[in-house]
């Protein structure tokens, strides 16, 4: 019984995880290894200066951003020179919202 139990753990674990890895694996194979918060960060007047004045923050928004499941529109949106839009799939966009303010 004990076994089962400790099997069905390891198969919730396996599935609470497999998605981010897949995420994780699919950046790295796909792109240059750079985040695209960098460039949303830059495309919003803003630098990586700012950024880390909440070091917390930013870790919080780096992963996001690594196990983001819009990376395709991200990467459109980033192509299209548009400066508006982000809100609309990025899991950041309240993040950089807060460090556009003064």
């Amino acid at each position: 019984m004990e076994t089962l139990l400790i099997l069905g753990l390891l198969v919730m674990l396996i599935a609470a995880v497999a998605p981010g890895v897949y995420a994780l694996r699919r950046r790295m194979a796909a792109g240059d290894g750079k985040l695209e918060l960098w460039s949303a960060l830059h495309r919003r007047g803003l630098d990586a200066a700012q950024a880390a004045e909440d070091p917390r923050a930013l870790g919080v928004a780096l992963r996001r951003c690594a196990l983001c499941p819009s990376v395709d529109a991200c990467t459109r949106w980033l192509a299209s020179g548009a400066r508006e839009g982000l809100e609309d799939f990025c899991p950041n966009a309240a993040y950089l919202r807060r460090l556009e303010r003064p």
